[in-house]
């Protein structure tokens, strides 16, 4: 009895052996099967790809980045989690171009963000207000985007009359008197320009009129101080030059390997056509739209300015120059006095004329609008 129970426990023991191996190999062969399926040479979709988002807060509007400043970094990104409106991949993708809005930090870096020309910054406490310039006023379009300028106006002021707020000399008309006594005659009116009474040297009276209509005064001062050029030209120029060009060449396109996005490849133009774009200067209308950042007290006295018909030009700064200047309004008077122009006039035998016709600038005729003539 005692041998047969010691045969079934070993028995029940080999048996359990055996049971737990077969559980063990099966369980191998399938992880050996789906090891296999997972074959070298098959790749599977990247969960992440690389994005450049801000490394500051923020990246300010007229930023120019260019390599080793760190106001952008390279984040892996969920890829189902990308901008629709494309992104990039590098840095180096990011060289030499200017942020045209504030990017806050962490946020990706979109082609809409971007510009290829300089965008100059908008200060805090700033409002932007065109005002029209022509070639003089905006110094030969010599100035750009980021430069710093002062406003000076000239003003034409008439004498007026205080109480009719209209321009002297006045129209007068006088009131017949009624007639005294049998006569019947009426004594007519009289009207004409407002004059002054004076004593001819033959001694008889006289009624003194102006000849011509009175000179005005030209007053000139600096209004505006150390504003900053924001755009030359109206909004549609700024679309055309390549801006279309930047969005599709940062424009993500899936990859080959199946998953990695690449930027889209874009044809580079020849060295010839390079250079004759760089040489073609860029040729504005005589008159533009020149828009400003002024503080909005500024803002109110260029629209003022504008209102009354005041000639408006600018005058360039230094690049770091930020002084306010107290400066004096110019008329005729303070001509005379500052540099002793004599008031007389002269008693000379002899008179300036003219050596040759004075320069006067012509409207610019473009080569191809001169051709079609």
């Amino acid at each position: 009895m005692r041998g047969r129970k010691m045969l079934s426990i070993i028995l029940v023991v080999v048996v359990g052996v055996a049971f737990i191996g077969y559980l063990l190999l099966n369980n191998m062969k399938k992880s050996a099967q789906e090891s296999e399926t997972l074959a070298p040479g098959t790749a599977t979709p990247l969960p992440y790809v690389n994005i450049v988002v801000s490394a500051q807060n923020p990246i300010p509007r007229g930023w120019h980045f260019t390599s080793g400043d760190g106001a952008a970094s390279v984040k892996q990104w969920p890829i189902d989690e990308l901008p629709s409106a494309g992104y990039f991949s590098s840095l180096e993708q990011l060289d030499n171009m200017y942020a045209v809005e504030d990017i806050p930090m962490g946020k990706p870096i979109l082609p809409s963000m971007l510009s290829e020309k300089p965008i100059a910054a908008f200060p805090e406490g700033r409002v932007g207000y065109g005002v029209p310039m022509d070639v003089q006023g905006g110094l030969g379009w010599h100035i750009k985007e980021g430069d710093h300028v002062d406003v000076v106006a000239a003003i034409k002021l008439v004498n007026t009359d205080p109480e009719f707020q209209s321009q002297m000399p006045n129209l007068f008309q006088t009131i017949p008197e009624q007639p005294t006594g049998e006569q019947d005659s009426t004594v007519s009116s009289l009207n004409g320009v407002y004059g002054r009474f004076e004593t001819l040297p033959t001694g008889m009276a006289a009624m003194i009129f102006p000849n011509g209509d009175p000179f005005p005064q030209i007053v000139v001062q600096m209004i505006v101080q150390d504003a900053i050029v924001w755009r030359v030209g109206a909004q549609y120029e700024l679309e055309v030059e390549g801006a279309a060009a930047v969005s599709a060449a940062a424009t993500p396109v899936p990859g080959e390997g199946g998953g990695v996005l690449q930027p889209q490849q874009q044809p580079q133009p020849t060295p010839a056509a390079a250079a004759s774009a760089a040489a073609m200067p860029m040729h504005r209308s005589d008159i533009e739209l020149v828009t400003l950042l002024v503080t909005p007290q500024d803002a109110l006295i260029l629209k003022y300015l504008y209102e009354i018909g005041a000639d408006l030009d600018l005058v360039l700064r230094a690049p770091n120059d930020t002084n306010y200047w107290i400066t004096g309004a110019v008329w005729s008077r303070y001509i005379l006095d500052r540099y002793q122009i004599p008031q007389t006039p002269s008693d000379l035998p002899v008179a300036p004329t003219n050596l040759r016709i004075p320069l006067e600038l012509t409207p610019y005729v473009t080569p191809s609008v001169e051709a079609e003539q």
